[in-house]
């Protein structure tokens, strides 16, 4: 395989070819510490059907994919990226083990030589992870992952350097994941394939479906909306609630423990003074860039967050806010300072240089290898002497024992603001150097003979120097807003006089009911709303510590530091069931029945009517309706809420017919269809139409069902603990 040539020749062509993959081993090696932390530890990060996952597994699978995600991304991931894939990784644990669970009760396992198969098919999703044998088509290239083990053992017999053998070896390990992955994919498919078999139809199921789309009335309808009756014409009492809430208890059912807890988180921002400060100090680095000098050394000492380096970068790379001034900007440019409200920071650009330059460079590389730096130039000397005289590229290559191979590098793999050093001048000469010529370039003490073959995918770049700069509070702002929450603190000890006073303090308390230990953090809903970010420690006072109506200490956390929180516990929700007076179930069932109730008002009102004139003639307002359909959603805009009440009244009644009263969710009815006819182009087609019954019945019926498997694994999540 030519890569793996070129990573035995030359390590360096690996940083070059795979900066995602250099990120793996870095932050594999740097986990180590953790990952010895966690094996003294005797905790659990959770469990199904009574099997422990330790925090050591639980961890190693989230460094896992984790790695796979910088992989695939090309860099680090961020806070919010490393949430998404801890809670990825703990949502595919558990699903993955009821399926198991249900899988060996079923006999259902997965081969090797279905394994053999899905390797050699290469449509697999687990394949993603490993983007380095993906082909041109997109498919699994299993002739070159053969090719690469192949390689990679006959390395293990011969001498390599460190570097190499770690990159190989982080490779080995990456496959050894995606095997792993590919095994589970294909044990939850046969499952999947199972569970979808068990749903069935027929033609004649198929034949309503279709005229329940296609089939389209015209209707005249009176409403009666509830919202019209005054709510003090309704009476509600305890009772009336109880009868509501146990005839629908299930909808209440909680698997766990979860807390109702009220807090305050305050953001520190910079104060005027600190953004006096910066804007100082912005206006001395204008000055600088004005002068001229060292764009690099300029860039780098300013606290910017983003580095300068000398190559075209797509517009990609760069912030929205400094593509759209680089858009507008000439060679040699500069702006002054302004700030950016969007990301608070305060920003000054420099484009050095609008290029044409290609997103694939064509080339070879061939290293003069020798025991020292000179005796490395004395044979590149050599090698490049041969060359220019018209010797074989093949030839003396063999002679030499080095590759002739020519890869393609994309700028996703060369571009990026961290290039330094001899990967910068690689990278540069890439760029620059003629085609077709060979060009020395020194890399970590040997010379290299490179050359350029061909250059494509010509794009627009920029060589700019940025200089962004967050608005960061300093020390003394930050001290002063900790002294004022502990004063305020100290000053109310007890959930409810926080509640009474925080307002005069300026400070907002948030209520968060039903919170749950997969959470993760204090204010977080869902997998898209971290919440306060680092508020674990908060957590873990909410569920081991507290006590009902205590105030949490001052916690001091956020992504930068930057927020301070301070929790109160207001109610322990045990497992079992919300009870029926509970603040959120409380008011659901006030709105069913005071629903009901109005429903019993307006039959009462409508009674004995049976025509449009005798409803409008009561109050009833009066709207026609067009392309209403039994699959489709029916809504007065008096009323604005679906009825299916309404729909399936009108879809009942015949061309001319005037419906019954009904009485729906929001509203009470009748209606009197005009017209009805076949609003459908296509002609019925019964197979296709039960392999769509038979899908959405799997999309209904599967959540429920692994909600039922889910319930009776009885899963416990304690990763709050760590």
């Amino acid at each position: 395989m030519a890569a793996l040539q070129k990573i035995r020749s030359s390590s360096w062509i690996i940083g070059l070819m795979g900066v995602g993959l250099f990120l793996f081993i870095l932050t594999m090696v740097l986990d180590q510490n953790t990952l010895s932390v966690l094996r003294n530890s005797s905790n659990n990060a959770g469990s199904v059907y009574g099997n422990s996952l330790s925090q050591q597994e639980f961890y190693e699978m989230v460094n896992e994919a984790s790695e796979v995600a910088k992989l695939r991304n090309g860099g680090n991931l961020t806070d919010e990226q490393t949430d998404q894939v801890r809670e990825m990784v703990w949502q595919q644990y558990v699903q993955f083990e009821l399926v198991k669970h249900e899988a060996e009760k079923l006999g259902l396992k997965v081969t090797e030589k279905e394994m053999e198969q899905a390797i050699k098919d290469g449509t697999a999703q687990a394949f993603q992870n490993v983007p380095m044998f993906m082909g041109q088509s997109g498919r699994f290239d299993y002739t070159a992952l053969q090719e690469f083990l192949k390689q990679a053992k006959t390395m293990q017999s011969q001498q390599t350097s460190p570097e190499v053998a770690e990159q190989v070896a982080m490779i080995n390990k990456l496959w050894a994941y995606t095997e792993k992955q590919l095994r589970r994919e294909l044990l939850m498919t046969k499952y999947q394939t199972l569970f979808m078999t068990s749903f069935t139809t027929n033609p004649v199921a198929a034949k309503m479906q279709y005229e329940a789309a296609t089939m389209a009335s015209s209707a005249e309808v009176a409403a009666l909306p509830f919202a019209a009756i005054s709510d003090k014409d309704v009476k509600i009492s305890d009772d009336d609630l109880k009868t509501a809430y146990k005839a629908r208890k299930e909808l209440f059912r909680l698997d766990g423990e979860t807390r109702d807890i009220k807090y305050i988180d305050v953001e520190v921002t910079a104060s005027d003074a600190d953004r006096k400060a910066l804007e100082e100090q912005m206006q001395a680095t204008y000055q600088k860039l004005q002068e001229g000098g060292d764009l690099a050394a300029i860039v780098n000492s300013s606290k910017s967050v983003m580095h300068y380096v000398n190559l075209p970068l797509s517009d990609n790379l760069f912030p929205a806010d400094i593509k759209a001034e680089l858009d507008k900007m000439a060679p040699g440019q500069l702006t002054a300072p302004q700030y950016n409200a969007q990301d608070n920071t305060m920003n000054i650009v420099k484009l050095v240089a609008k290029t044409q330059s290609p997103d694939s460079i064509l080339y070879r590389a061939l290293p003069a290898q020798a025991a020292d730096a000179a005796a490395s130039a004395t044979r590149a000397d050599s090698m490049l002497k041969a060359l220019n005289g018209g010797a074989s590229v093949a030839e003396l290559a063999k002679k030499l024992g080095v590759p002739t191979d020519s890869v393609w590098m994309t700028a996703q793999q060369f571009e990026t603001p961290q290039l330094a050093g001899d990967n910068l001048k690689f990278v540069q000469t890439l760029l620059n150097a003629p085609l077709k010529q060979f060009t020395t370039v020194d890399m970590q003490g040997m010379k290299v003979l490179v050359q350029v073959l061909d250059r494509k995918a010509m794009k627009t770049k920029y060589t700019a120097a940025v200089v962004k700069v967050p608005v960061n509070f300093s020390k003394a702002t930050y001290d002063a807003a900790v002294s004022k929450m502990n004063r305020f603190l100290a000053a109310n000890q007890t959930l409810e006089a926080l509640v009474k006073n925080a307002a005069k303090e300026g400070y907002r308390v948030v209520d968060q009911d039903n919170f749950m230990t997969s959470d993760r953090n204090i204010g977080a809903e869902g997998m898209y709303n971290p919440g306060v970010r680092g508020s674990k420690e908060a957590v873990k006072w909410v569920f081991d510590v507290a006590n009902e109506g205590e105030v949490s200490p001052l916690y001091q956390v956020g992504e930068a530091n930057n927020h301070l929180l301070v929790v109160g516990l207001s109610k322990v929700n045990d497992e079992g069931y919300y009870a029926w007076d509970s603040k959120q179930v409380k008011e659901y069932l006030t709105a069913i029945v005071k629903s009901e109730k109005k429903a019993e008002i307006a039959a009462q009102k409508y009674a004995g009517v049976k025509s449009i004139a005798e409803a409008k003639a009561k109050g009833a307002i009066v709207d026609n309706l067009e392309n209403v359909t039994f699959a489709g959603q029916t809504t007065v805009a008096a009323v604005g809420v679906p009825e299916p009440v309404l729909t399936g009244a009108i879809a009942a009644a015949k061309k001319g017919a005037t419906t019954p009263l009904v009485v729906g969710a929001a509203g009470a009815y009748i209606a009197r269809v005009i017209d009805r006819k076949n609003i459908s182009t296509e002609k019925f087609d019964a197979k296709a139409v039960m392999q769509q019954q038979q899908q959405a019945m799997m999309q209904q019926l599967g959540q429920a069902t692994f909600e039922v498997l889910r319930h009776n694994a009885k899963v416990e999540d304690n990763r709050y603990k760590f």
